[in-house]
C-alpha cells in the first residue's frame, strides 16, 4: 500500500484488493504530500471505503486528466479548448466529486448557472461536449450511465446568415489592400473557411486538374475531420497565376515552393487567421457597414450565390464541406430582391 502523485498533481492511494486480488487506486483528493500521508494512515486504520472489488473511486478530476489526454491526441486544437473550458466549469460548479455520484439534476443546475454567464449557444456547445466527456467515462468502465444524456439543449431561433450584396462586394474589393483583396476574392469564389484558406500550400493546388485539395495536416485539421477537393474556377485560376507572376520576378521556377503557403507574410510565414479577420473588419468599418458583418460572411455569400444560381443542393454540400445536408439547407433563404422578382411575375389582365 502506498501513495503517489499522478500527472494531474493529485496524490493517489494504491493497494491490493483482498477480494479481487487486483491493485486498486483511490484519490487522496489532495496535492499536498502530508495530507496524502494522513489519508494513507486513516485508510489503514479506519477506512470508510468498502473493501470490495468495486473499490476504485474515480473523481471528476481523474476523468478530466484522461479526457484531455484523449482529445489532445485525437481532436483539433480548437475543439480541445472547448473540452478544457467545459471540464474547468464542471469542476467549478459541480466540484471534484466521484463521477458515479454526479446526477442529471446537477447537470441541469450547471446549465442554469452557465446561462447567467454565457450565451445560449455556448451553453449548448458545452452540453454536447459534456455528453462526449461522460461517454469517455463509460468507455473506460468508470460509470454505467451518462448523467448528461437526457439533458435537453436550449431551443434557439435560427439566425439569418448574413451575406454581402453585389454593391457591397465591389466596395469591399475596391478598399482592400492587395493581400487582403486576394484573400477576399479567394473566399468568394471557393466558399472556403478562413482557417482552410490560411492553410493552403502551393502543393495543395493541382494546376493540371485545376483543383484545390483541402487536407488534414500535422498542424491543421478540417472542421469535420474530412478532406475534400474543390474545383478551381476561372477567376481563381486567373488569380493564382497572377500571384505567381507577381512574386516570381520573371522566373516562376525560382519562386515556386510547394511547401509555401499561398497566402503568407514575408519570409513565407503562414498568414494568421486573427490578422486577416482584423484587417477585413477595418475595411468594413471604413465603409460603415453593419457591425454584425465579419469575414465568415464571405463564405455565406459564396454558398448563397451557388444556391441562388440553382446549383444542386448536394453539389453545394460537397463544395462547402458540410457534414449534414441540413446545414446546407439552412442557406436557402430569400432576400428582398428575390421576392420582388417573384411578385413581378404575377399579372392580371
Amino acid at each position: 500500500m502506498f501513495v503517489t502523485k499522478r500527472v494531474n498533481g493529485y496524490y493517489y492511494l494504491y493497494f491490493n484488493n483482498e477480494i479481487s486480488g487486483k491493485r486498486t487506486m483511490v484519490s487522496c483528493k489532495t496535492k499536498k504530500k502530508p495530507e496524502a500521508m494522513k489519508f494513507l494512515f486513516n485508510f489503514k486504520h479506519n477506512s470508510d471505503l468498502p473493501n470490495t472489488a468495486d473499490q476504485t473511486v474515480i473523481y471528476l478530476s481523474d476523468l478530466q486528466t484522461e479526457v484531455l489526454k484523449y482529445v489532445n491526441d485525437n481532436l483539433r486544437p480548437g475543439t480541445v479548448l472547448i473540452y478544457k473550458s467545459t471540464l474547468k466549469n464542471l469542476l467549478r460548479i459541480i466540484k471534484d466529486k466521484p463521477i458515479k455520484l454526479i446526477t442529471s439534476n446537477e447537470i441541469e443546475n450547471y446549465k442554469s448557472i452557465r446561462l447567467k454567464e454565457v450565451s445560449q449557444t455556448t451553453v449548448n456547445i458545452e452540453l454536447a461536449t459534456m455528453k462526449a466527456i461522460f461517454n469517455i467515462g463509460i468507455r473506460f468502465n468508470w460509470i454505467e450511465k451518462n448523467p448528461a444524456k437526457d439533458i435537453k439543449k436550449i431551443a434557439i431561433p435560427q439566425k439569418q446568415r448574413l451575406c454581402f450584396n453585389e454593391i457591397e462586394i465591389k466596395l469591399i474589393l475596391n478598399n482592400c489592400k492587395p493581400l487582403i483583396k486576394n484573400i477576399v476574392t479567394f473566399a468568394l469564389y471557393t466558399g472556403m473557411r478562413l482557417n482552410e484558406i490560411c492553410n493552403v500550400q502551393w502543393k495543395d493546388i493541382n494546376f493540371e486538374d485545376r483543383t484545390i485539395n483541402i487536407l488534414n495536416k500535422q498542424d491543421f485539421k478540417t472542421k469535420t475531420g474530412k478532406q475534400r477537393q474543390i474545383p478551381v474556377s476561372d477567376e481563381i485560376f486567373k488569380l493564382l497565376n497572377e500571384m505567381l507572376d507577381h512574386n516570381s520576378n520573371g522566373n516562376i521556377l525560382n519562386m515556386y515552393d510547394p511547401e509555401k503557403y499561398i497566402f503568407s507574410f514575408k519570409f513565407g510565414l503562414r498568414m494568421r487567421i486573427d490578422y486577416v479577420s482584423k484587417q477585413f473588419k477595418k475595411v468594413l468599418r471604413k465603409l460603415n457597414m453593419n457591425e454584425q458583418f465579419h469575414f465568415h460572411c464571405l463564405r455565406h455569400t459564396a454558398i448563397t450565390a451557388l444556391i441562388k444560381n440553382n446549383v444542386n443542393i448536394n453539389f453545394v454540400k460537397t463544395l462547402a464541406g458540410h457534414q449534414s445536408i441540413s446545414t446546407t439547407l439552412g442557406y436557402i433563404h430569400l432576400v428582398t430582391e428575390d421576392l420582388r422578382q417573384a411578385v413581378n411575375k404575377i399579372k392580371f389582365e
